[in-house]
């Protein structure tokens, strides 16, 4: 090979050395600017809403339900992308005896028996769901959100006047929810029933 062979070829080499840094600075600041006009300030408003519900049995209910509504308002465009809404919900019994902080999940009954209290409420869950490929008999997975019911029941293993020790709900079997409704006192928490149950079909028996 020649010097002007060589000469050549290094020339090309550096064209095409500049031209791939070009593409990239080119590429760096257009994705600069994409992430400024799409860039979005979140404006969000929180506001905590309080029912106190004297019920049947003497206990006094106190529920806090926590709404967060937040926006997304462009930087540049001040195009409005949207509001997303959120909630918590939390109560107490007889001024704090004991707390329920449920966050996402709505309580919808409350179970007062001799022995503890128990809750039922609904909580919008993650679920995966496995299914087999028939060609070629692989497993594989789906995942979606599905409102499912969630029973409680409260453990207190406080003492010397509920100053030491501590207190915490654990999940329990709707079978054994079900069995203690018997003969416990159940009530109705109030909630803004943004959580339900799907439909059951009379036909089928079957949520859908």
């Amino acid at each position: 090979m020649t010097n002007t062979d060589c000469n050549q070829n290094y020339a090309t080499a550096q064209t095409k050395m500049r031209y791939k840094f070009k593409i990239k600075q080119i590429a760096f600041f257009a994705l600069i600017i994409i992430s400024f006009v799409s860039g979005c300030n979140y404006n969000s408003e929180k506001n905590i809403d309080k029912v106190s519900k004297l019920l049947p049995n003497g206990k006094h209910l106190m529920v806090e339900k926590t709404n967060e509504e937040t926006t997304a308002i462009g930087i540049f465009t001040k195009h409005d992308y949207g509001t997303t809404h959120q909630f918590s919900y939390k109560f107490s019994i007889d001024d704090g005896d004991v707390i329920w902080d449920g966050g996402s999940g709505e309580p919808k009954n409350i179970l007062f028996c001799e022995d503890t209290i128990y809750i039922r409420y609904l909580a919008n869950k993650y679920i995966q769901v496995e299914s087999t490929d028939s060609i070629n008999n692989t497993s594989k997975y789906d995942y979606h959100f599905e409102i499912k019911e969630v029973f409680q029941k409260h453990i207190d293993k406080r003492y010397f006047f509920k100053l030491l020790g501590d207190d915490y709900w654990v999940d329990i079997l709707p079978e054994d929810y079900a069995c203690r409704k018997i003969s416990c006192d159940e009530y109705p928490i109030p909630n803004n029933c943004e959580l339900s149950l799907p439909p059951v079909t009379k036909e089928a028996g079957i949520k859908q």
